[in-house]
């Protein structure tokens, strides 16, 4: 099913539900703010905004992140990082072309990973969030049906009755973007 959402939709949900979390306006949430350093968002802020996130949407984001993803896909985490700790290129180059959409200049090679993290913006999350919807069932498990639309509660269901559609985890689709990441950039993978 294609996706019912728009990514400004997806992006003002977000940002909403940061604003809630932080205490913040609306507007204080624009789409290069970092969430720790520029909004001061702390860990259990970012778990309660996981938890709104989730429960408004009807989606399970990821609990993992991408560089323990990456470490699963290599057999193990040799080439993530460099001698001082930093993340390695192969690990930027695949962060960069993860569904978070970072660019070079938010993250390199030779960033700590609390480094990553703390880069993170609204619109990263927005563009992960908005690509979990993109993993929706080809068709309802209901009727049959292969369009979705968003209910009055704002949740993906089912145009042809109205069930919850249940797109893949965060986890999944984070997964499904490392093995495509390191596919596109011809680097070989543990069989297994």
């Amino acid at each position: 099913m294609q996706n019912p959402f728009e990514a400004a939709q997806i992006h003002e949900i977000v940002r909403e539900g940061l604003a809630q979390v932080l205490g913040s306006s609306v507007d204080e949430i624009t789409p290069d703010a970092t969430l720790v350093a520029d909004l001061g968002a702390e860990s259990l802020d970012l778990v309660e905004f996981r938890f709104e996130m989730e429960t408004k949407l009807g989606v399970a984001l990821p609990k993992s992140n991408v560089l323990d993803l990456l470490a699963t896909a290599l057999g193990g985490s040799e080439q993530l990082y460099d001698e001082r700790g930093g993340i390695s290129e192969l690990a930027a180059e695949v962060l960069r072309r993860s569904a978070f959409g970072y660019s070079e200049e938010q993250v390199h090679a030779g960033m700590r990973p609390y480094e990553v993290a703390a880069a993170a913006t609204s619109a990263h999350w927005a563009s992960f969030t908005h690509a979990i919807f993109d993993h929706l069932p080809a068709t309802c498990t209901e009727c049959g049906a292969d369009k979705a639309e968003l209910a009055v509660s704002g949740k993906a269901v089912c145009a042809g009755c109205g069930a919850a559609l249940e797109a893949a985890t965060g986890d999944e689709v984070m997964a499904e973007g490392v093995r495509a990441a390191l596919e596109a950039i011809g680097h070989a993978q543990p069989v297994g």
